[in-house]
């Protein structure tokens, strides 16, 4: 297939479908959000059980694949149509664009049964699907996915449209000759999506953007919740950067197996942070680096369709969540690649403030402690920092720092890779995760000048998700003789 690969959110015919009246739920009450201002808007109230009934198992095989955000890179001279070269290629058994098929029945691994495929009406009226993820919440009724996947601009329209109609079907299987197989978990109707308002659906403007992500509420299914079901990922705050990563999803090319959005395809990558000279939506861009605008990450190793849109990209080794599938390149082309927006502080951080209000994410704390002896003067001593996360999230590059007051000085710090001075040491923690806490230990010299009693703090970065930021610095006292 030779088509450029373009955004489905102008190609759609302008028609919105909106629930009637008499079939939204009344809202529930929920726990107020911290900053009601915090850049997350959400769609109007819809009815599961609508959703679940219109989603047949005919309108399934029908639904058209949401088209990746493209990205186009500048012209190759004498460049030959491929896709991933075969040295990038790392997934056992992978094709040319890194796909392998994931192993039947897809209820056999947790990666696979907490992946599906999400059918919804788009903006325009047509049947259309993504990919998402069930991801770890109080609710435990929260599916991930990209926001271009709920919300877009129809052609003729300056503002952009809620889509409708959402249903979840974990672990779906197209091929499948019943629908119990088809559908081994059923389908989960939707009650509202969330997305970050910085995420308008403009060509030109956030496509490929750190804010296309997206959260959807399910109702529950015989007082059953979707995370009891099937389980979920466990979302990491990041910022992008550099990860092994697997990911999973729906790609859908009409006529073009596996490639027909009826089977779960896999891919292994390496990521590194987005950036260099592209266009996007025929706008040329330099790009935003994850590592500073917290936004994106790529990966050369695997070549995304269509239909794979907001799939997750999970660590290899402990399958966090870490990003969702965003752009692409289009088919084709010599130096195909992909493109994820990351679970950062702006983008998540804002929307699931608001899903899951009840929920405890970003919650890091440091625990300082030091000798419980007396440290002769011109001696050492060792401080421990323990950092902890409570609550349903992980953190990736977590920054913690040793702060020293004069008449002492560091001699080493072991536990994390550190800059450091003769009195302050930054060291980053390459993750931090609940239950799991970290600690970093620190050589201190209490030299002949120290006071009677020398301060040494502790301090570990966190964001807005913080509930208790009073406890993100800690401090120990070194009683000298």
């Amino acid at each position: 297939m030779s088509k450029a690969l373009v955004t489905t959110l102008t190609t759609l015919a302008g028609v919105v479908l909106t629930a009637p009246a008499s079939a939204v739920e009344p809202p529930r009450p929920a726990a107020p959000v911290a900053d009601e201002d915090w850049g997350a808007e959400s769609s109007p109230l819809m009815h599961p059980a609508r959703a679940v009934r219109y989603w047949t198992a005919g309108k399934q095989a029908k639904a058209s694949t949401a088209e990746l955000p493209e990205i186009r890179l500048q012209p190759v001279m004498g460049a030959g149509r491929r896709s991933v070269p075969t040295s990038k290629r790392i997934t056992p058994g992978g094709d040319a664009n890194g796909y392998a098929r994931v192993r039947r029945p897809y209820t056999g691994a947790a990666t696979s049964r907490i992946t599906g495929r999400l059918f919804y009406v788009n903006a325009s009226g047509r049947d259309d699907s993504c990919s998402a993820s069930v991801v770890r919440s109080a609710a435990e009724l929260l599916v991930v996915t990209a926001a271009h996947c709920v919300y877009g601009v129809p052609p003729g329209s300056a503002t952009g449209q809620w889509h409708t109609n959402f249903a979840f079907v974990p672990a779906y299987d197209g091929r499948a000759d019943t629908v119990r197989q088809r559908e081994p978990y059923g389908r989960w109707g939707a009650r509202r999506a969330w997305k970050p308002d910085g995420y308008t659906g403009l060509s030109g403007g956030d496509w490929n953007s750190p804010y296309d992500i997206a959260l959807i509420e399910v109702g529950k299914k015989n007082d059953r919740t979707l995370q009891d079901a099937v389980g979920a990922f466990t979302p990491m705050l990041n910022e992008g950067g550099r990860h092994t990563i697997t990911t999973t999803g729906y790609p859908g090319i009409a006529g073009r197996t596996p490639y027909d959005g009826r089977d779960q395809l896999w891919c292994l990558g390496h990521t590194e942070p987005a950036g260099g000279l592209m266009e996007i939506g025929g706008l040329q861009s330099s790009g935003l680096r994850a590592t500073s605008s917290g936004g994106r990450m790529e990966t050369h190793n695997c070549h995304l369709f269509k239909g794979h849109s907001g799939g997750p990209w999970l660590l290899k080794d402990t399958h966090d969540l870490v990003g969702v599938l965003s752009a692409g390149t289009e088919d084709g082309i010599e130096v195909g690649y992909s493109v994820a927006t990351a679970l950062n502080a702006e983008g998540y951080g804002a929307i699931v403030a608001h899903a899951d209000p009840r929920g405890v994410y970003d919650a890091l704390s440091v625990k300082a402690a030091g000798p419980r002896r007396a440290v002769k003067r011109g001696g050492t001593a060792t401080v421990t920092a323990t950092v902890t996360m409570r609550g349903l999230m992980s953190a990736a590059q977590v920054p913690v720092t040793f702060t020293l007051p004069e008449g002492t000085s560091l001699t080493s710090v072991h536990g994390a890779p550190c800059k450091r001075t003769s009195r302050q040491a930054t060291c980053t923690i390459a993750a931090v995760r609940p239950g799991r806490p970290v600690r970093l230990t620190a050589r201190v010299r209490v030299g002949r000048g120290a006071g009677r009693s020398p301060r040494v703090t502790a301090h570990v970065d966190s964001t807005r998700l913080d509930p208790s930021p009073s406890d993100n610095t800690s401090a120990v006292r070194l009683p000298t003789r």
